[in-house]
């Protein structure tokens, strides 16, 4: 009987110091969490340049995540965590620098418009898709979603403190709804133009993989072309520039065409090559941070090439290659040519988390074009809006005004 007593003592012993130590390992992570949590606001109410603008939404966040953040306890659920927080500020330039299966991409290929719960699609990036598409999609109106009436998508986007009537946050909302969980399928039920119904996988549109860096030519009527493939961040750009620059001096007019630089890139870069068009040091874009403005400058690099210049953009030209464009343009230097561009706001720099080895991009400091606008809202003087899918548009319009004035 006594050994009985023992033995039940002793298990209720072990019992009770297993759930307090499991207790106290709870609380020790729903403490660092919190801590996590409070030093990510202050990095946001610090740095992030266009708080001012979103402080209703910065106020809901702080107000209204904190104590979800406690319930942290894979490194999954927090990548969601704060994937859906900074999901709240509608800045596709704001965003984790790492991912899972169950994040949104950052992008897709084609990009839609919505005004008054109707949302059709503006644009395809049909300038670096591997096949033509046999069905004009452009103004067609997205009804569905992988099943589901686009509208109740919008409504019930997983953001809790953004205004969703806003027609700037519907709009970003839409179009990151199109670009997609990165493991779920993204099939849209389209009406198109002509009245016809149309059930479209988006995931079919597969775009070229270019191995080249740049890739350049001489058009016919001695056009010079130099297609950048989304290398701004890389350094051999400059090196290759150089290298078929000699090749091109000749041309009686150049295109640099930007709708491949999704993915941005760097101003060490991007100035050496806009140094080739220029015979003066120049500015080129307008920084300001909390604290100063000042400008960003581009000096002459030879051989210089002075023929006329046209420059191509659209909704995929992201980041440096916006600053590469609002640049040319704020100097007279070249024509831009085509649509928006991605918008993305600001000039970028990478924060960590205090217990995770990834961290979170934000603006520290706004871009603007030379006169002072805000360089997400430049459009191009020579714009085009996409009418169909089969030809290229941008590029034939750049050439008919190379052509009227040579």
């Amino acid at each position: 009987m006594k050994n009985t007593s023992f033995l039940l003592l002793f298990f209720l012993v072990v019992l009770v110091s297993g759930c307090s130590s499991k207790q106290t390992t709870v609380q020790k992570k729903q403490k660092q969490n919190l801590k996590e949590f409070d030093q990510f606001i202050s990095a946001i109410e610090e740095d992030y340049i266009y708080l001012d603008d979103k402080r209703d939404v910065f106020d809901c966040i702080k107000a209204s995540y904190r104590e979800q953040a406690k319930s942290i306890f894979t490194i999954g659920d927090h990548i969601k965590f704060y994937e859906y927080l900074l999901n709240e500020f509608y800045d596709s330039h704001v965003h984790l620098n790492t991912n899972t299966k169950e994040s949104y991409r950052l992008s897709a290929p084609i990009y839609v418009k919505t005004n008054n719960d109707k949302t059709v699609i503006s644009s395809v990036r049909t300038s670096q898709l591997k096949d033509t598409l046999n069905v004009n999609i452009i103004g067609a109106e997205i009804l569905r979603f992988n099943g589901e009436d686009f509208k109740s998508k919008i409504d019930n986007f997983p953001t809790r403190c953004h205004n969703k009537n806003d027609p700037e946050i519907r709009n970003w909302i839409s179009n990151k709804i199109i670009a997609g969980k990165r493991n779920e399928p993204r099939v849209l039920k389209l009406l198109l133009k002509t009245g016809d119904t149309l059930d479209f996988d988006l995931d079919k549109l597969k775009l070229r993989t270019v191995k080249f860096i740049l890739t350049p030519k001489i058009l016919k009527d001695n056009i010079g072309y130099i297609r950048i493939n989304n290398t701004l961040g890389q350094d051999m750009l400059v090196d290759e520039i150089d290298r078929i620059m000699k090749d091109l001096l000749d041309t009686k007019a150049m295109i640099i065409d930007l709708r491949n630089t999704v993915d941005g890139g760097a101003s060490h870069i991007a100035e050496p090559i806009m140094g080739r068009f220029i015979t003066e040091k120049r500015p080129y874009q307008l920084y300001k941070d909390q604290n100063k403005s000042y400008y960003g400058y581009v000096e002459p690099k030879t051989p210089i090439y002075t023929k006329p210049l046209y420059v191509l953009v659209n909704r995929w030209t992201g980041s440096m290659g916006e600053g590469m464009a609002i640049g040319f343009d704020g100097m007279g230097r070249a024509t831009i040519v085509g649509t928006e561009m991605e918008r993305l706001a600001g000039g970028m720099k990478t924060i960590d988390f205090k217990y995770h080895d990834y961290g979170f991009n934000i603006s520290f400091e706004k871009t603007l074009h030379i006169d002072g606008s805000p360089r997400e809202e430049f459009v191009p003087e020579a714009y085009v809006k996409p009418t169909q899918v089969r030809d290229d548009e941008i590029l034939n319009h750049s050439l008919q005004l190379i052509n009227q004035v040579n």
